[in-house]
């Protein structure tokens, strides 16, 4: 007699609980079954628990938040997953302040750009700091795509900002020379993959080419 209310027990639990999770998974999904008790996941379709994680994890959000945040997050992470990081090094503060540069630069900058034989030459300008981060990075930056393989690129500063020259090395190649021209002053800051490496190398406190 007992054994049978036990088993009538466990079919009516089926019963109660496996109706729930699959009419939460092919309709609206009530996600705060993920967080029940360890109780009520003993009796549950367990594959049709599945499905509602898999559609609960579905809805959250990708994105660490504002870009420069975001940004901070990855190092952050791969500093910490790094069992070799120099924690008395580490300096995310310098890496604020670079990423604080470059929303200056690229949002409130304005230039000025005009066509020379074999590329551009564009003046950039702004007002207080923002006439600073365009100095620190445009010259910076010159240097590096000036080591590449495609572009020659010099960068003056000026109280204002610094005008910045890119021409092709190869000024019969007319393809580069429109590549240039169309990617402007914007496009041209995204060249080159020393980005990422940059912004690793000031978290973690090192020394790099650009000063910020």
């Amino acid at each position: 007699m007992i054994r049978t209310k036990v088993i009538l027990a466990g079919v009516a639990a089926l019963f109660v609980a496996t109706p729930r999770v699959h009419a939460q998974s092919a309709g609206s999904v009530d996600c705060s079954i993920l967080t029940a008790p360890a109780a009520d996941h003993a009796t549950m379709d367990h594959s049709a628990h599945a499905q509602i994680t898999k559609e609960c994890s579905a809805r959250l959000p990708v994105s660490a938040g504002q870009a420069a945040y975001g940004a901070i997050s990855e190092v952050v992470r791969m500093l910490k997953a790094d069992p070799n990081t120099d924690w008395a090094k580490v300096n995310i503060e310098a890496l604020r302040q670079h990423l604080i540069d470059m929303d200056d630069v690229t949002l409130h900058a304005a230039v000025a750009q005009r066509n020379v034989p074999g590329g551009v030459e564009m003046r950039v300008t702004g007002t207080g700091h923002t006439a600073d981060a365009i100095r620190r990075m445009a010259v910076n930056h010159a240097k590096m795509l000036d080591r590449g393989d495609e572009y020659h690129a010099s960068a003056t500063p000026t109280p204002e900002g610094a005008i910045i020259a890119v021409t092709a090395k190869n000024s019969s190649d007319a393809r580069t020379v429109a590549r240039i021209r169309g990617l402007g002053f914007a496009g041209l800051l995204t060249e080159g993959d020393h980005h990422a490496a940059h912004h690793l190398a000031l978290a973690r406190g090192e020394t790099s080419s650009h000063e910020r």
